[in-house]
């Protein structure tokens, strides 16, 4: 996540669906999500659970917000939507984090 933000506000019209596709494969995503909550405890696990469906529609809602046309520049309002997606994922996957420690 912290990969794509300083592209994004250098430049508005920086293409990174490819950036969020390679990094957020969702289907390898989930899967290691699931592989690691299957090792955690089950009181665990209810907390992580919702986390984990949180992160997989965060990632989906950041590549529908994301696309743009190519050469047009996001606008303001286009820009901060797609910060905001990065800013919930980012805390998503550290409220994830939090129940390793």
């Amino acid at each position: 996540v912290e990969e794509i933000n300083p592209p994004l506000s250098e430049k508005t019209k920086a293409d990174i669906g490819p950036k969020i596709r390679k990094d957020f494969d969702f289907s390898v995503v989930r899967s290691d999500l699931n592989a690691i909550n299957e090792a955690l405890d089950e009181d665990t696990q209810r907390g992580t659970d919702r986390i984990v469906r949180a992160i997989l529609q965060d990632i989906t809602e950041l590549e529908i917000a994301q696309k743009q046309k190519p050469g047009v520049p996001r606008s303001e309002t286009r820009l901060k939507n797609v910060c905001g997606k990065l800013d919930k994922l980012e805390k998503a996957f550290g409220d994830y984090l939090a129940f390793a420690d």
